[in-house]
């Protein structure tokens, strides 16, 4: 391949490639990795890049190059599904900040000051280009044979605005559609030619029930450790939180456990999404007992911290009435743990209630058919 090093600039490049002489190709915008989850570390970098007769799609490591063509004659859809990881990614980082301006605040020491408004900066930096760039989305080109996804077009905004561009070009080669063969949907994405649309293939999963008794494990356990720390708040011993920490350990376990039992499960949607919070409210509190910790090596002596239960144990001997930093942080976890356990466990309860009048309902239904 001709002038390769050329191909990811934003002016157009002539190659060739497999013989076919010169091709020129365009860059289209967009640019993003391969990712296997919420949080992926991927070296792969994906971009697009628009050809006379085709897309070409690039896969780069900075050591080696993966390509592959869609010919407009083959393209049957494009589609995109606007995701939650721009909500999510904005909720975290908004939550980073307060935290960080909380150690900037309420911590002694013009050094501990210095490091949390510069983290808290970076995180408003990261939360502002977040907001910038709109909503999140996953992107499919779909053909007779595969549907392939195009991490490029991982943003709402620049994927309607590729698909605007694809579609003079695949028009030019398959015709115009007419209003029935097409079908346009602002909000989720835009499908292109639906004559002979194949459908993905899908491995077939059965939806099973469950019953919530996880769920409401969990729920119980943060509304025990809200209540507790509640408790620690107006009258704090160390016997008290010690057990709150068995009792975070505990909860962590279940969440991580209900997490891994609601998928392909009959769990409602409320329940699910109560599940994810209280997995980022988990996330927020270690984040907060790292800061009590650091707390905790300021206000002690530094030759008493020979081992980790020792810095274990000066963080437990922080009392609320104390610090206004670890009377927010008790605050904090209260109220949090509060909401989340009554909330969860009403829902799991009204889960329970509806799943066992349903089975009741149709134990009825065949009693009267056999009679």
């Amino acid at each position: 391949m001709d002038h390769w090093d050329r191909l990811f600039g934003l002016e157009a490049v002539n190659t060739k490639m497999d013989g076919r002489g010169e091709t020129r190709y365009k860059r289209l915008p967009g640019r993003g990795p391969r990712r296997g989850g919420f949080v992926t570390v991927s070296f792969s970098r994906c971009s697009l890049h628009l050809g006379d007769d085709h897309v070409l799609a690039v896969d780069s490591t900075g050591f080696s190059e993966d390509y592959k063509r869609f010919y407009f004659s083959d393209i049957q859809a494009i589609i995109t599904r606007r995701t939650r990881r721009w909500t999510t990614w904005s909720i975290i980082l908004t939550l980073m900040i307060a935290c960080s301006s909380m150690g900037a605040l309420f911590l002694e020491g013009e050094s501990f000051h210095i490091l949390f408004w510069i983290l808290s900066g970076t995180f408003l930096v990261f939360l502002l280009a977040n907001i910038f760039r709109g909503p999140t989305c996953i992107c499919h080109i779909m053909t007779a044979v595969q549907q392939e996804q195009l991490p490029s077009l991982n943003r709402l905004r620049v994927a309607r605005k590729v698909i605007e561009m694809l579609r003079p070009a695949i028009e030019r080669v398959q015709g115009r559609l007419s209003p029935e063969e097409a079908t346009i949907d602002q909000n989720e994405g835009i499908l292109l030619p639906t004559r002979t649309l194949r459908q993905p293939r899908t491995k077939g999963h059965e939806i099973r029930h469950d019953d919530g008794t996880i769920h409401m494990m969990a729920f119980a356990l943060i509304l025990l450790d809200g209540i507790l720390t509640g408790l620690n708040l107006l009258h704090h011993t160390v016997i008290m939180a010690t057990v709150s920490s068995l009792l975070t350990a505990g909860y962590c376990v279940c969440i991580v456990a209900a997490l891994v039992k609601q998928r392909e499960s009959d769990i409602p949607r409320p329940v699910r999404r109560i599940t994810w919070a209280s997995l980022g409210f988990v996330c927020v509190s270690y984040f907060l007992s790292y800061v009590l910790m650091v707390t905790s090596m300021v206000t002690s002596k530094p030759e008493k911290m020979a081992t980790q239960w020792d810095m274990y144990r000066a963080m437990l001997d922080l009392s609320p009435q104390d610090s206004l930093l670890v009377m927010g942080v008790y605050a904090f976890v209260a109220a949090c743990s509060l909401v989340l356990g009554t909330i969860g466990l009403v829902r799991v309860k009204r889960h329970r209630d509806d799943s066992a009048n349903a089975s009741r309902t149709d134990q009825n239904s065949g009693g009267k058919a056999r009679v």
